[in-house]
């Protein structure tokens, strides 16, 4: 038979004992809250038995006080020498034998301060014992409570700063936190109760998941998006704004002293595994309509970026965001062979859409030049930005949310949509199952094709010795690279006369600055917006 802890305690998962009573409903309105959870700092029950017992004789007391009307039902106007309010808080502390030592008391908004201290000393007698009564003036959150979007970018900008989010992880939460304000409105902190807890919790899995990028919804209020026919939210993108939300909350409320009076979702548990994505190689055909020289580069490749990342892909089975955020300092000669270099950059401060990152520590490699690229015209195009004084290999590819490649891959989607590759399975990824299968056709082992492609080798114990990144030479990954062979599906001569000019280069990048400048104004306008809203 399991031992049965004392009333009043309960054990959290990590072994510590907290004190634990419920509000009484006729006397919730006074707290806030349904129930009272607070440690008492010990896995011991013979230390934690009495001032549980002392907490709950004191808050037992305290109900009878609120029923009887000695401290609510008589509301008085403080005076101007009682210019503050007190907060409901509760603390407890010991002495060196475990008995209570302190233990303070506040009221919620209104009650006169001496009705207060002469409950809990009556409280106190109660349990026959004389500690010293603090009782501690403090503004209520209700004083300084702001409205939930006055908190949004504080929260963002002081909350990760140890772990050094990507833009991504910012948008995410932005987006989660904007979401749950329109659903409850854009009310101040005090003002949250449970009401918006089940509107949100009701609402939320209606919502449609594009609300922004479609045209009919658009203009229309949430109450009539819901409405509309169109795909909702997953049951796990709900857990996952409601999870991001309640952070939120928790940092805003913890920042004026208090604790959120609710957790949304905090009963639903996602147990149905979502439908495993699955990725496949273009065939032969495909790839032969992908890369006709009748549409690749005719009017709709003409940009560098446009034009080059996806026979780097095909050719190499990097991932699109490792091409794009190449520097030209990342490709040199290794051995008397050009290869591009696969890093990340610590000193790098930048979290926009240009940070340079890996997806792992075995995606820091260096990847030999397929001799396809170089026949194509790569080093050249090369020598051609740096005598324009960029110092990226793709200065016409500002990047996005999800890292410096995105709007390379949607671009690319949106042209296998125009030649009909309109599987779904068929995205910018499949060359890296492509180059992972010829290189697995051609026999090159498997150690070696997963360090060209920047996979973890450490499989077992056995790989976790010696260093097997270096066991393979330039040399070895050459011959892995040259395993990818196309000339009976690709025409590279005719590729090469449809590369972009000189002068379609220099007019991209020109755009790029363009654009480049024009967030940048609208960054500034935005930046000066929230100050004076701030202010």
């Amino acid at each position: 038979m399991p031992y049965r802890l004392p009333s009043h305690l309960h054990r959290n998962r990590c072994g510590i004992l907290h004190f634990r009573i419920a509000i009484p409903a006729d006397l919730s309105h006074h707290f806030g809250m349904a129930e009272v959870y607070r440690s008492l700092r010990t896995s011991k029950v013979t230390e934690a038995a009495l001032p549980a017992q002392t907490l709950a004789i004191s808050f037992k007391a305290l109900f009878r006080q609120l029923r009887d009307g000695s401290m609510s039902a008589k509301k008085k106007k403080l005076s101007s020498d009682d210019d503050t309010i007190i907060e409901w808080i509760t603390e407890i502390n010991f002495d060196e034998f475990r008995r209570p030592k302190t233990v303070k008391f506040t009221s919620e908004l209104g009650d006169p301060l001496g009705a207060m201290a002469s409950a809990i000393r009556n409280v106190l007698e109660c349990v026959h014992t004389t500690p010293p009564v603090e009782v501690r003036s403090m503004q209520t959150v209700a004083e300084v409570s702001n409205a939930l979007s006055s908190y949004i970018e504080p929260y963002v900008h002081t909350a990760f700063t140890t772990s050094r989010p990507d833009e991504k992880t910012l948008y995410s939460y932005r987006a989660a936190i904007t979401l749950f304000i329109d659903i409850v409105g854009d009310k101040c902190l005090h003002e949250l109760g449970v009401i918006d807890q089940n509107r949100f919790e009701d609402v939320i899995a209606k919502v449609p998941a594009n609300r922004t990028k479609v045209a009919k919804a658009r203009m229309l209020s949430l109450d009539e998006m819901i409405l509309l026919d169109i795909p909702k939210f997953s049951p796990q993108s709900t857990k996952n704004i409601a999870t991001r939300a309640n952070r939120f909350l928790t940092w805003a409320f913890r920042r004026q002293g208090g604790k959120p009076p609710f957790e949304l979702m905090g009963n639903v548990r996602i147990t149905a595994r979502s439908k495993t994505v699955r990725r496949r190689a273009f065939t032969d055909d495909e790839l032969r309509t992908l890369f006709s020289a009748a549409t690749y580069a005719q009017g709709r490749q003409q940009l560098p970026y446009m034009y080059w990342i996806p026979l780097i892909g095909l050719h190499t089975g990097m991932r699109v965001n490792e091409i794009a955020q190449l520097a030209l300092a990342d490709i040199g000669s290794h051995s008397e062979i050009e290869c591009f270099h696969v890093i990340d950059d610590d000193s790098d401060e930048r979290h926009g859409p240009r940070a340079k990152r890996v997806k792992t520590d075995a995606g820091r490699r260096v990847v030999p030049i397929h001799d396809a690229l170089i026949y194509l015209g790569l080093l050249d195009y090369l020598h051609t930005v740096r005598q324009a004084g960029y110092s990226v290999l793709f200065p016409d590819l500002i990047g996005g949310r999800d890292g410096p490649g995105q709007p390379a891959s949607k671009q690319f989607a949106r042209y296998c949509d125009r030649v009909g590759l309109k599987d779904p399975d068929l995205v910018f990824h499949s060359f890296r199952h492509g180059a992972i299968g010829r290189m697995r056709a051609a026999s090159i082992v498997k150690e070696l094709r997963m360090i060209v492609v920047g996979h973890s080798a450490t499989e077992d114990t056995h790989d976790n010795y010696g260093d097997i990144k270096n066991d393979f030479s330039i040399i070895d990954r050459k011959r892995a690279i040259d395993a990818l062979r196309f000339d009976n599906i690709i025409n590279y001569e005719s590729l090469k006369k449809s590369s972009p000019t000189l002068a379609d280069t220099l007019a991209g990048f020109q755009r790029t600055q363009s654009r480049e400048r024009a967030r940048d104004t609208r960054h500034k306008v935005i930046s000066a917006s929230l100050v004076a809203h701030v202010e």
